[in-house]
């Protein structure tokens, strides 16, 4: 096995739901990136409404990298945010 693939094994998916800024939060972490996604959406459709923000980070040997957020004013952003 090669150091890519163990590092992929060793990835986890983050997502955070803020209701609004500074206040109340959701917070999961799952190890594949399909379930973190697919909760992504679920929240997204559940408690899309303004001040929310929404974001989901892949978290690999303590980095952490941005994949994607969302809040109401600006829309859903994809890659670095």
């Amino acid at each position: 096995m090669d150091s890519s693939a163990r590092e992929d094994q060793a990835a986890a998916y983050a997502a955070e739901l803020r209701f609004r800024t500074g206040g109340p939060a959701i917070f999961g972490v799952w190890s594949q990136p399909d379930v973190a996604d697919h909760k992504f959406t679920e929240w997204l459709g559940a408690y899309s409404r303004p001040g929310a923000a929404l974001t989901l980070t892949a978290l690999t040997g303590g980095t952490a990298r941005p994949v994607k957020s969302w809040t109401y004013e600006g829309g859903l952003t994809t890659g670095a945010v």
